[in-house]
C-alpha cells in the first residue's frame, strides 16, 4: 500500500559559501523561522524558483546545451579553436 505523501527524493548536495548583506541575512533568518525550515532548504528552493521563472535564462541555458548555431547552420565546436602560430619564414 502506498502512502499519500511520497518520500522526499534523495539529492546529492554540495556545499558552498556565500556572503549576504546584513538585511538579506536577517530576512533569511526570519523567513526560515516563519516557514520553520532550514536556511539551505530556503535558499535552494528560492534559487530553483528563480531559475524556473526566468524565461530568458531558460532560453540561454538551452542554447548552451545545444551545438553552436551560426548563420542558420550548426558548426562543430572544434572549428572555434585558434590555429597554432606559424613559424617565421626564412628570408
Amino acid at each position: 500500500m502506498s502512502s499519500l505523501i511520497s518520500k522526499q527524493p534523495k539529492d546529492t548536495k554540495k556545499q558552498t559559501t556565500v556572503s549576504l548583506s546584513g538585511s538579506v541575512l536577517s530576512d533569511l533568518e526570519l523567513y526560515c523561522q516563519f516557514i520553520e525550515s532550514a536556511r539551505d532548504w530556503v535558499i535552494n528552493e528560492a534559487l530553483k524558483s528563480i531559475f524556473h521563472r526566468d524565461k530568458t535564462f531558460q532560453e540561454w541555458k538551452e542554447r548552451r546545451a545545444s551545438p553552436l548555431a551560426v548563420n542558420g547552420h550548426v558548426e562543430d565546436r572544434k572549428s572555434h579553436r585558434p590555429e597554432p602560430p606559424k613559424p617565421p619564414s626564412a628570408a
